[in-house]
């Protein structure tokens, strides 16, 4: 348990340590990647939000890691090159492979969802609200809701098992996805704990000013909460975690080569 604890302090101790040194030093980028965050948010641009948000992330990322690792510094962090590129493809096959564990679940927690429902209910009117609401209600409940839980239990395992992936493609020069899977082995209760921690003070503010908005009336998508947002996630979001996690990828040993340690 203490060893945890020291762990886990040590993880939030790096990704604080760390915040400072990336904004002096990958500002551009940062800047960079805010404005392409906030351009889904104009009319008309709504569509290109995916591929947008990709780019945004990958040019702070970029530089971060670049930082981190000592690489090409470009002006301020501004950069795109096979790093760039790199960890792009990382993103994208990650969102590919938590996009499709996700649609599995989906799928069977449907499934155990309408057979508790059946089980409770045989008659059930499968177009009736009120009818799901009586079969899912009493000894249902529980065994209804477990099966969400669990899901979400995983996807964020598995997002935390596949977090060090960006880690690696920078240090080794190559793409690394499942081949770093093995790398964040044991890792995941201090990154999940550390990474609730650092999110916090962004968290309580966020709730802080859904609840000015609510006060001064600000209607949905107003400018100010919207640059808000954005700014806590390029400016104190994503170089906090990159750093906890360049600390966690240092710490953690390496998978023999060739293999998937889980």
């Amino acid at each position: 348990m203490a060893e945890g604890s020291a762990a886990i302090g040590r993880t939030v101790r790096a990704g604080m340590a760390g915040w400072a040194p990336a904004l002096r030093t990958c500002w551009a980028a940062l800047v960079a990647g805010a404005v392409l965050g906030l351009l889904p948010r104009a009319p008309g641009v709504a569509f290109l939000g995916l591929p947008l948000e990709l780019a945004a992330t990958t040019v702070a990322y970029g530089a971060l890691y670049r930082h981190a690792f000592d690489g090409p510094a470009g002006f301020q962090g501004l950069r795109w090159g096979a790093v760039e590129w790199r960890l792009l493809a990382v993103q994208v096959l990650v969102t590919v492979i938590l996009t499709v564990v996700m649609a599995v679940l989906l799928v069977l927690v449907g499934a155990v969802v309408v057979g508790v429902a059946k089980s409770n209910a045989p008659g059930l009117d499968i177009t009736s609200v009120d009818a799901w609401r009586a079969a899912l209600g009493g000894p249902g409940t529980l065994a209804a809701s477990l099966p969400p839980l669990l899901s979400m239990a995983i996807m964020v395992w598995l997002f935390l098992r596949l977090s060090l992936a960006p880690a690696a493609t920078m240090d080794l020069g190559r793409i690394q996805v499942l081949s770093a899977f093995g790398r964040s082995r044991g890792a995941v209760l201090v990154l999940a704990a550390a990474g609730a921690v650092l999110a916090a003070p962004a968290i309580i503010l966020v709730v802080l000013i859904g609840y000015l908005r609510a006060i001064a009336g600000f209607a949905e998508g107003t400018l100010v909460p919207e640059l808000v947002s954005v700014a806590l996630v390029f400016f104190y979001l994503i170089p906090v975690w990159t750093a906890a996690l360049v600390d966690v990828y240092r710490v953690q040993p390496a998978p023999p080569p060739g293999t998937l340690r889980t």
